[in-house]
């Protein structure tokens, strides 16, 4: 028994040793749920150096990725001011015009909203529901640089339909049968929202009685952009892309396990994305948590509640899924 304690101590000891002597930085990667992902996926990619710099620090300090957000949105505000001054034409002022910014971006705003209304049927359509459903794309549009970007390419694309009802509790009126991302069969009278991607079309119901009816709506748009972005049945990552599939795969489990941890706090949006049973429902339905929840907050309680609660989810959405949606509007211009 004397041998025994002592080779128990032995093997006790022995790591105490390893871990003073060991570095810092080693002992963070050691205990990082990323350092698999290091090890998985190669550090090519701007996307995963910056998440070995900054994600396998995020459980003690996520100051460094907020900063790194904060300055994305800024940038983005920046970029969005100049596009917002092209003319309805896509022209300049003419000369003697001393039109103020707020008046060039008043002016992009409608001329998106304009677009988005003409793509939308209103079901029994009258002039105070047209107001209502103005309101919802007035309110994504100004909610954040990233939803007015985000209405900005379905404006240019013009190949999505909304259709809107106004009264009923649910979009049976709109829609009969339907099949969810979860390959589950529904009627309509079970959902008070729903995206048709390979049909490019967006339903809404339960305007009146239910609470956010534009955060519902501006998460259905988010699915169908990133629908039209990549080309790949929702998923927020290009078809042959490996990297960031995998990349995607990591957030969504760690946002899962936040799920499953007692006592962490999750906003409905999140956990109902989460709640999803397939892994395609799942990884739909989160990427387009970001913009719900800055329609949701605004600006700036949103994106502190994003990176509060899903940090990671957030900053691949700004490292990789807007460069891409800038890319397509340039490509547009």
């Amino acid at each position: 028994m004397a041998d025994g304690k002592r080779k128990t101590f032995k093997r006790k000891s022995e790591p105490e040793e390893g871990r003073r002597d060991s570095s810092d930085e080693l002992c963070h990667y050691q205990s990082s749920d990323f350092a698999t992902l290091h090890r998985e996926i190669t550090s090519r990619d701007i996307l995963l150096q910056k998440l070995e710099e900054s994600v396998t620090r995020l459980s003690e300090d996520i100051a460094p990725l907020k900063d790194y957000v904060t300055a994305k949105m800024q940038e983005e505000a920046h970029i969005a001011r100049p596009q917002s001054s092209d003319s309805p034409e896509g022209g300049t002022p003419q000369d003697g015009d001393q039109e103020t910014e707020e008046e060039r971006n008043n002016r992009a705003l409608n001329r998106c909203v304009d677009v988005m209304m003409s793509l939308t049927e209103i079901r029994e359509n009258n002039e105070e529901k047209t107001k209502k459903v103005r309101g919802f794309y007035e309110k994504i549009y100004n909610a954040s640089p990233l939803t007015s970007l985000m209405l900005t390419i379905l404006e240019r694309n013009r190949g999505v339909k909304v259709q809107i009802d106004c009264d009923s509790p649910d979009i049976s009126n709109l829609v009969k049968r339907l099949v969810s991302l979860d390959g589950e069969k529904y009627n309509g009278r079970v959902l008070t929202h729903f995206v048709d991607l390979n049909g490019c079309r967006v339903f809404l119901g339960g305007v009146t009685g239910y609470p956010y009816p534009e955060v519902r709506l501006a998460q259905r748009l988010a699915q169908m952009v990133i629908y039209v972005l990549f080309k790949n049945r929702g998923f927020p990552y290009d078809c042959d892309d490996d990297l960031h599939e995998k990349v995607y795969e990591k957030i969504v489990q760690e946002a899962l396990q936040k799920k499953r941890t007692s006592g962490v706090y999750m906003d409905d949006l999140i956990k109902n994305a989460l709640s999803m049973t397939s892994s395609l429902g799942r990884e739909v339905s989160l990427i387009s948590v970001v913009p719900g929840m800055l329609v949701e907050y605004g600006s700036q309680e949103g994106m502190s509640k994003l990176l509060e609660q899903v940090p990671l989810l957030t900053f691949f959405f700004m490292q990789h899924v807007i460069p891409k949606m800038r890319s397509i509007v340039n490509e547009q211009v």
